[in-house]
């Protein structure tokens, strides 16, 4: 029985540059919610275009609108602030999506940031598959209790 208990198939959008955590997050997924739609992109800037349905995006039934966006702060090119600070200045029916922060660092200074452009939780990453499921499955009941 999966963990998350899910009714219906929630869309998460994985903001994440590092292959390994994106591939330990899918494969919590995987594990706790295995009808979620999970879809990575590996920069703010390749994330902005999946938002936006640019090409090669631009298919929404292949590339859903998210309901939860877990978003990592040190990424290459814009980094995950900058992300925020682009998504609060939209306007866009997706601009108010749930963004949960992960991250490796528990700097006060980058939290606040997040924060203030926006973000809903800044978690530190677990690097325990276990632990990451149970962030995972708090992160979905808080922001989106009809999908959790």
């Amino acid at each position: 029985m999966s963990p998350f208990n899910l009714t219906r198939r929630p869309i998460v959008l994985v903001v994440e540059d590092d292959q390994d955590d994106a591939a330990l997050i899918q494969a919590v997924f995987s594990y706790g919610a295995p009808h979620a739609s999970v879809h990575v992109t590996g920069s703010s800037e390749e994330a902005m275009d999946y938002l936006r349905g640019e090409w090669p995006f631009s298919d929404r039934l292949r590339y859903p609108l998210p309901e939860v966006i877990i978003l990592d702060i040190g990424l290459p090119g814009m980094d995950g602030i900058g992300f925020l600070r682009w998504l609060s200045g939209r306007t866009d029916r997706w601009s108010d999506t749930p963004v949960v922060v992960f991250t490796r660092s528990s700097d006060k200074t980058t939290t606040h940031l997040a924060f203030a452009f926006g973000a809903r939780e800044v978690k530190v990453k677990p690097s325990d598959f276990n632990e990451l499921v149970e962030v995972v499955q708090r992160v979905l009941t808080r922001w989106k209790t009809d999908i959790a």
